[in-house]
Parts: structure tokens; sequence; C-alpha cells
């Protein structure tokens, strides 16, 4: 039997201003975004269902659900405020409690 996810406390602090943690982080280059989705075989991939782990106040997500592609995409991400400021962006991806031990997803799904 696992034991029960507990969030780092320097994670849970740290991260309990979410939102200024989203409006000060930069996003991510999108020509590393397309090498790593060319390198996972997802470019290019149709309607592709994605799973984005440890996804945050959604910085890679807006540039996943920005894509042609038009992936559909679970959000997972453990710490309520971060999970809470992804939601309020209503990007159009579902966004789920849960850890890399402990996803509610369903088999069929690939991870990022």
């Amino acid at each position: 039997m696992s034991k029960p996810f507990i969030l780092a406390n320097q994670a849970a602090t740290g991260f309990s201003d979410a939102s200024n943690y989203d409006k000060y982080r930069p996003s991510y280059p999108p020509e590393a975004v397309d090498k790593l989705l060319q390198h996972l075989g997802l470019s290019s991939q149709r309607d592709a269902r994605v799973v984005e782990l440890g996804s945050g106040t959604g910085k890679f997500t807006e540039l996943l659900v920005a894509r042609p592609e038009q992936f559909e995409i679970i959000a997972v991400e453990p710490h309520e405020g971060m999970r809470s400021t992804l939601v309020d962006k209503k990007l159009g991806v579902k966004v789920l409690d849960g850890n890399a031990a402990s996803m509610p997803v369903e088999e069929g799904w690939g991870m990022l």
C-alpha cells in the first residue's frame, strides 16, 4: 500500500500566491514545445489525448491549447491554488487534482 501524497511544504507555501506566480513567470519558448511534441510523436497528431502532469497555473497548457493539433487535454495538478488559477483561465481543458502516483485518468491517455 502506498503512502498518501503530501505536497511538500516548500511547494505549498512557495506557490501560495498562484496568481502572482502566473503573472510573473515567463512562458515556455514555442520552439521547445515544438521539439518536445516532435520527439513524442505528437506533432501533427490531430485530436491526440494528452495528460499534462504538474500543470501548475497552465503556462504549458496554454501553448498546447493554441496548437493546431487540437489536443484533448487533461491537466493534473496537486496544488489547489495553482489548479484554481488554471481553472479560472477557462482554456477548455479538464483540470483534475492529482499527482504522479495518483491520477484520476482512465486508460488511453499519453503523458506529458
